[in-house]
């Protein structure tokens, strides 16, 4: 199925890494469930937050592709028309990706056993997959303004574009006039 201008509409076929790393994920869930939490308390409490933040960041993109993205009525919320890189998307470029890695993360810190924490392994491996092709698929619709927005924003590493968004609007002009 094409796109207005002959662009491949995405499916979720397209990206089964995402399908095989959310069925990991939902096994290392699971594992949480039947195993509870681990002798860390600490750890167990981080993983809680982690897990929570990245409920809150997998729907976040939705509502936001939505707005801003040019995506047409009744279409996917994937499907947009214009690089977007405001919100989330300033801080990374991927920020579901960013979720689901964080939220296997979550999961390992919560059950701290070996099988949740070789699931969620392996849930990131797939997921990285999916990325790196969600980066190439841009990069083919969007050319130029999305190799931009690459050098501006990391891909799913929410610490360093955090620091890289401070670093842009901290900087001022120190020439001295005369």
């Amino acid at each position: 199925m094409m796109a207005e201008g002959g662009t491949p509409k995405i499916r979720g076929r397209d990206y089964p890494g995402l399908g095989l790393g959310g069925l990991l994920v939902v096994l290392q869930a699971g594992v949480c469930v039947i195993g509870g939490s681990g002798p860390a308390r600490w750890l167990a409490v981080v993983g809680v937050v982690l897990g929570s933040i990245a409920l809150l960041v997998l729907v976040v993109p939705v509502i936001q592709f939505k707005r801003v993205g040019g995506v047409a009525k009744g279409d996917i919320f994937a499907n947009t028309t214009v690089v977007v890189d405001t919100g989330l998307y300033a801080i990374v470029r991927h920020p579901q990706f960013t979720a689901a890695w964080l939220l296997a993360l979550a999961l390992a810190l919560y059950s701290q056993s070996v099988p949740a924490s070789v699931l969620g392994l392996m849930a990131v491996a797939a997921f990285l997959v999916d990325f790196r092709r969600a980066d190439a698929r841009d990069r083919k619709k969007f050319g130029d303004a999305y190799a931009d927005y690459m050098r501006r924003v990391p891909g799913w590493n929410p610490v360093a574009g955090l620091w890289r968004m401070l670093r842009r609007r901290t900087r001022f002009d120190v020439r001295i006039r005369p």
